[in-house]
């Protein structure tokens, strides 16, 4: 019996080991003729499309297509870093400082170029050492040429270093003390806003920076501008908003002057919101609260109902302005708060939309501009701010 056992066992036994080697030898015939993989980058078009927007997550900035919510690459973006897209949108340039050893070591800050269809470092540029404590889209700008670039830093006063990328090389350095950040003129220079509720102009076209100040038209201790009020880069026009819905309509220049302010809720058909700390009204807030669209002279104002010295307080609602005859034309409600919008520069245009989570990222909603429909939402880990071209 026992014979037998193992007469009956080593045969099937056999039988099931020979067709497992035969395609193991296969197999290894196959691989030694296996193509080696090849190395390759996906391009983009040459230029950003006019729906994309680059939008701020953690320690980068993630390209989206938003007609189709899809990510189409990111770039590096340190901790504070800043970004501003070229008037060819062929370029994005990033701000940023790193330390040789993550949070510690040798220090060195730059301005990086990134090409827009490879998403590929092309330059960068060593400019001195600069302090921050929030990001804003008004840390760093560029001129309408594309020459000049505004980086604003506060090391150990205030300044904006001024770089020539043609040249890739700083090209001087602006105090501007008791001013802070970069608005960009159509052409020559930039402002600043003051703390003594006026504006610091510079004129600079490469030779000698000239400063000039306007006088004040805002009180900075009772009603404060918005440090986020927008400009339309292309008139060098911009929206300067107070907490208690004032707007300063200013053609910045060496020049600039203020002109009379016209109120958000009377725009709106309502009463001017007031100063009161126990009084309720619609007032504008968030982190990055405007949006400008140049083609139709639309501003767009995420409000929501507080009182006064909630401007932090994310939107309920975007509100929408025409500039040029100063009345509210839209009202678009938001399904839940949002406190950052930005709003893309083509005939139809898209709402980026950031959600309000409080010390966590948010999700992204992009809107149709026109009625406020939301035509997708995307669990983008979004910190409030985007930039899209022409902003």
């Amino acid at each position: 019996m026992r014979r037998q056992y193992r007469k009956n066992f080593v045969v099937p036994l056999i039988s099931a080991v020979l067709p497992c080697l035969a395609g193991l030898a296969t197999q290894a015939r196959a691989a030694d003729t296996l193509e080696p993989e090849q190395e390759y980058t996906e391009k983009l078009p040459p230029t950003m499309g006019e729906h994309w927007a680059l939008v701020t997550t953690n320690r980068s900035f993630t390209l989206y297509d938003g007609d189709k919510a899809k990510i189409l690459g990111t770039l590096p973006g340190e901790f504070e870093a800043n970004l501003a897209i070229a008037p060819d949108r062929k370029t994005y340039y990033v701000a940023t400082t790193m330390w040789t050893r993550g949070d510690h070591g040798e220090r060195e800050d730059f301005l990086q170029a990134y090409d827009a269809s490879t998403l590929a470092l092309t330059k960068e540029i060593s400019i001195p050492a600069r302090a921050l404590s929030v990001f804003k889209n008004q840390d760093l700008g560029l001129s309408n040429d594309g020459h000049w670039a505004y980086v604003f830093d506060m090391t150990p006063t205030t300044r904006v270093t001024v770089v020539d990328l043609h040249a890739g090389k700083v090209a001087t350095n602006v105090d501007i003390p008791g001013c802070a950040l970069e608005f960009e003129w159509a052409k020559g220079g930039f402002s600043s806003l003051c703390g003594d509720g006026g504006l610091a102009n510079v004129a600079f076209d490469g030779g000698k920076p000239k400063v000039t100040h306007t006088p004040r038209f805002f009180d900075a201790d009772e009603a404060p501008v918005f440090e986020q009020s927008p400009v339309d880069p292309a008139s060098g026009t911009a929206y300067f908003i107070t907490y208690d819905g004032k707007v300063f309509e200013t053609k910045l220049g060496p020049d600039a002057k203020p002109e009379t302010p016209w109120d958000l809720d009377e725009a709106a058909g309502m009463k001017a919101a007031g100063r009161g700390v126990q009084e309720l009204a619609w007032r504008p807030g968030g982190s990055e609260p405007f949006a400008f669209h140049a083609g139709t002279h639309k501003l767009y104002v995420l409000m929501h109902v507080g009182h006064y010295w909630t401007h932090k307080d994310p939107g309920h609602e975007i509100w929408v302005f025409d500039t040029q005859t100063h009345k509210r034309v839209a009202r678009l409600p938001l399904s839940t708060p949002v406190a950052a919008i930005s709003v893309t520069q083509d005939a139809s245009p898209l709402i980026y939309a950031v959600t309000h989570a409080k010390h966590a990222p948010g999700k992204l909603l992009i809107l149709d501009a026109e009625d406020g429909k939301v035509k997708h939402e995307v669990e983008a880990s979004a910190m409030p701010m985007t930039v899209v071209a022409g902003m």
